[in-house]
């Protein structure tokens, strides 16, 4: 009888092991399809930006032209050059003002992915450290399996329980935490 004992608490140790072992992939891979999407994002986001920067440019030109044929328009001799140069510039202003509206809803879809992005970098943390986390408990459980000490495999236990936390917080995300 007192052999059987040990034998059942090394079979939970066993199991422990992979169990952990099983969080841990979970963890592994949920972290790197979020730090991928992450990555994606990060692009996405940098080529809004960029088309903002584009609009920007192009607007300015706008500007530039409707400054000058103001200039211009002073100093016209004809009615039909006064004629060209004010329709024109009223062009030039109507693109202006276009250039405005495009510019900031290029802008909201940048700060709307940025958003995005930050939830995707917490979610991908999360599973990181709950992969830390399993993983340490999977080596103080095959190292208090070894060495048939249940002091390693409580600890275990409770790295265990960590990783379980962790990997619940990246899927549900009940808890705000950055690291």
């Amino acid at each position: 009888m007192a052999d059987l004992l040990p034998e059942k608490w090394m079979k939970a140790m066993a199991v422990t092991t992979t169990v952990l072992g099983v969080v841990a992939s979970i963890g592994s891979s949920r972290s790197s399809f979020y730090i991928t999407k992450a990555q994606q994002y990060t692009a996405l986001e940098g080529s809004q930006w960029a088309y903002y920067q584009a609009k920007s440019i192009k607007q300015d030109l706008f500007v530039t032209q409707m400054r000058s044929l103001q200039v211009q328009l002073a100093g016209a001799t004809t009615p039909g050059q006064k004629d060209l140069m004010s329709q024109t510039i009223q062009n030039a202003s109507k693109d202006i003002v276009r250039y405005d509206q495009e510019k900031a809803d290029i802008k909201k879809q940048a700060e709307t992915i940025n958003k995005e992005n930050v939830l995707l970098g917490k979610r991908g943390s999360q599973f990181s450290l709950s992969v830390v986390f399993a993983q340490i408990g999977i080596m103080l459980s095959s190292v208090g399996l070894l060495l048939k000490r249940k002091e390693l495999w409580y600890v275990g236990l409770v790295m265990g329980a960590i990783s379980l936390f962790f990997l619940a917080n990246g899927f549900l995300l009940f808890l705000n935490l950055s690291f």
